[in-house]
């Protein structure tokens, strides 16, 4: 992938569900993962989704009010590390903002067996939650929907927030789009909340938007 460009599924900010305080969060295009009951099917597909300039988003990022940090989400943000890591760099030479990240991947494969470009976007995360989710460990958790998922400081920013924050879900957002559609962000504490909840926005003629 060219790293002057994100391949990206979409981008929202403020979000204030997937991790501390406030935050812009950008959800990567392309995971080879597969997990079943994944909440965001869609952003598997490589091929799919846009090619964002990194300058755009650091652009859009940087005019984001009052947010404390970014969350790097997906699909799979470690297959597009090299692009991941220019944009922070450049982002905290304007701003000294928080960086956390969701990879289906462990840190210690990452860690052992990553590449170099994997290995130094690591660096600049403050908070990593890995692995992939499983449908079966579903759990009501802090930013998790799976009890092995594992939410790990790399760093001390985010070390008070945690040790003073409840390990429960920080629950959902809900928004309209200009496009009629209904959507989500954040991550469900109830299996098959999707279904359930498409189901039902169905019976109205609406189309659901998660994120």
């Amino acid at each position: 992938m060219n790293p002057s460009k994100l391949r990206i599924f979409d981008r929202r900010s403020p979000v204030k569900v997937l991790g501390p305080f406030s935050r812009a969060v950008i959800w990567v295009q392309g995971c080879d993962f597969g997990c079943k009951g994944c909440i965001v099917p869609e952003s598997w597909d490589r091929n799919a989704g846009e090619d964002v300039d990194i300058s755009e988003l650091v652009d859009w990022i940087l005019n984001q009010p009052s947010i404390e940090g970014i969350t790097l989400s997906g699909g799979e943000p470690m297959l597009q590390a090299e692009a991941m890591s220019t944009l922070i760099d450049r982002i905290r030479t304007e701003k000294d903002l928080g960086v956390m990240c969701y990879t289906g991947f462990r840190l210690e494969h990452l860690k052992e067996q990553g590449t170099t470009s994997q290995t130094n976007l690591l660096k600049k995360i403050d908070l990593l939650i890995d692995g992939v989710y499983v449908e079966n460990l579903q759990d009501d958790l802090l930013w998790r929907g799976s009890s092995n998922q594992r939410l790990l400081l790399l760093s001390d920013r985010y070390r008070e927030f945690l040790e003073a924050q409840g390990d429960r879900s920080a629950g959902l957002e809900f928004f309209f789009a200009e496009t009629g559609e209904v959507g989500f962000s954040g991550v469900p504490a109830q299996l098959n909340f999707r279904q359930e909840f498409e189901s039902r926005m169905s019976k109205r003629s609406v189309i659901v938007n998660p994120k």
